[in-house]
């Protein structure tokens, strides 16, 4: 794997979040990813900013304070 690219639980840890909530983002097409033949989805580097803006904007719309919740 190249530096700086992350698997799904990898990137999870890094942003905050559970595997489900990355998943869902690639899935809904907001965060980049490729998928590995064995099923993996392999994020590349970026992505962790990328998912931080995706979740405080989100937490946001919600009324929350993204800053508590990071």
């Amino acid at each position: 794997m190249d530096k700086g690219w992350d698997l799904t639980g990898s990137l999870a840890r890094k942003v905050g979040v559970e595997p489900d909530t990355i998943r869902r983002y690639a899935d809904e097409g907001l965060l980049e990813c490729t998928r590995l033949a064995n099923g993996q989805r392999l994020f590349p580097p970026g992505s962790e900013a990328k998912a931080r803006k995706i979740l405080s904007e989100r937490l946001a719309r919600c009324g929350r304070n993204p800053r508590a919740a990071a």
